[in-house]
């Protein structure tokens, strides 16, 4: 053989290995996706049960007082830590708050504490590379209120859903080409001493492509109080966001019992699967109930409680060529989780589903 007939094997045997290479790369479309409620720090429960202005003020006070003393900055870093050992392509957040107080009659303007400002914060200090890739508000509910140390004045909370994206993959790699958001027709109104509240939720539907593969995500918080609603908002995510023709991704506190047998909590966890959302936690571990809440009771410095339901999911509903399962399991639920002050993270656990995108 010439010398120029070796030179052009050796140079077709290197574009055949590299095509090769380049073939296998281009099927090995691997996802990574977390869930993560934030947990605003307090239930609200002295609020709810408030039956006169008297207690209210006290209660929103004292709520007040709970969800600044439960440390918002460190359990963001602990949540920072789990991003950090996981990276995940996508993080769906939710229950993310902002609170903010101000003079008596308003308005509260004064930030003291940002959920998802200290979230970044932390991600940036750790060197990693995360932004926000969409944003929805949700209830923004302000209250007079009154604390033994501070007085009166006036008390504001506001409840987000979030979806962070890496940003330091190329964008032939990882690209985020179209957001949605909407409300819910269907949220719970009720009235208390004579004030009619809403609270609203919704959805995120985020439009990504893995190296020329398109998906959807779908981030989502479902009514936790009324299941009459909770339902109507189920039926509403599988006849809007989660219709496509490719593979979609159902993130969030769903607010329904996936691993329970009462069929009122368990009936729009069903009425998901019935939609073609796939549920691979009991395919995976199916000895393991996967509970993810409660992981302690009002706040986060409160014992340790035994969870007893699985309501923060990630469901796959397969389109295009499909989408595989590659591994999902759950963070933040064990005891060495807790922050060096001995708080949890959230009263939810986290749930890390990996993914193939078929090609």
């Amino acid at each position: 053989m010439s010398k120029k007939c070796g030179l052009a094997a050796a140079v077709l045997a290197l574009l055949v290995a590299g095509l090769s290479s380049a073939s296998a790369q281009n099927k090995n479309r691997n996802l990574v996706v977390m869930s993560r409620n934030l947990d605003t720090g307090s239930d609200y429960n002295l609020v709810l049960k408030a039956t006169n202005s008297t207690e209210l003020v006290l209660a929103v006070g004292a709520t007040y007082k709970e969800i600044v003393d439960s440390n918002i900055p460190e359990r963001a870093d602990a949540i920072a830590a789990e991003i950090q050992q996981q990276r995940p392509d996508l993080v769906a957040l939710q229950e993310v708050t902002t609170l903010l107080h101000g003079p008596f009659g308003g308005p509260a303007t004064t930030v003291d504490a940002d959920q998802l400002q200290a979230l970044i914060a932390a991600l940036a200090s750790r060197g990693l590379h995360y932004g926000i890739a969409a944003l929805q508000q949700n209830s923004n509910l302000e209250f007079p209120a009154l604390d033994l140390s501070r007085g009166w004045f006036d008390a504001r909370v506001i409840d987000y859903d979030v979806v962070l994206a890496r940003t330091d993959l190329p964008i032939s790699e990882f690209k985020v080409e179209q957001v949605t958001k909407e409300h819910f027709t269907n949220i719970l109104q009720f009235t208390m001493l004579g004030m009619t509240i809403e609270v609203p939720r919704g959805w995120i539907a985020v439009h990504v492509k893995l190296r020329g593969k398109p998906y959807r995500l779908v981030d989502t918080h479902l009514e936790s109080i009324n299941y009459e609603i909770q339902v109507a908002q189920a039926e509403e995510l599988v006849t809007g966001p989660t219709v496509a023709d490719i593979p979609v991704i159902l993130a969030g506190d769903i607010n329904s019992d996936a691993s329970g047998s009462d069929p009122v909590l368990s009936a729009s966890y069903q009425i998901l699967v019935s939609a073609g959302f796939q549920d691979f936690w009991p395919i995976q571990h199916p000895d393991d109930p996967g509970f993810t809440n409660p992981l302690h009771g009002e706040d986060p410095y409160t014992p340790v409680e035994t969870p007893y339901q699985r309501i923060d999911l990630i469901l796959v509903k397969q389109g295009g060529k499909g989408i595989a399962p590659r591994n999902i399991f759950l963070v933040g639920n064990a005891l060495s989780d807790r922050t060096a002050h001995g708080l949890w993270p959230s009263d939810h656990a986290g749930v890390v589903e990996s993914v193939t995108l078929l090609p």
